[in-house]
């Protein structure tokens, strides 16, 4: 099997599942009584994750071409990996910022 096939195969396993995790979440925070803004809150946590785990993926991908299939050695100098990397850690930092104002809200709900 190829790197492209299992790639795809890969994301599209990701997106799959990203996506009955979603419709999951929404449908339990509507049963639940969550307020539509911590639904959203919610949302956007999944998608973060999701797109975190594709940059990952991503990377792995990047990482494996060069070093396997084109037998170069990985450098921390190497624009495109040093690109990925940056990306993720930007994806990491909005996910961090949405799971801390998730928190907020649901201990200003419990408190009521």
């Amino acid at each position: 099997m190829d790197k492209k096939t299992l790639y795809e195969k890969a994301e599209k396993a990701f997106n799959q599942a990203f996506e009955v995790t979603k419709q999951t979440v929404k449908a339990v925070s509507e049963k639940a009584g969550e307020t539509a803004h911590i639904t959203k809150l919610l949302i956007d946590k999944l998608t973060l994750e999701h797109q975190v785990t594709r940059q990952f993926a991503k990377l792995g991908g990047r990482i494996y071409e060069k070093s396997t299939r084109e037998g170069k050695k990985i450098s921390d100098s190497d624009r495109e990996i040093k690109a990925l990397i940056e990306e993720a850690k930007k994806l990491a930092v909005k996910l961090a910022q949405v799971e801390a104002t998730l928190e907020q809200e649901r201990r200003v709900k419990n408190k009521k």
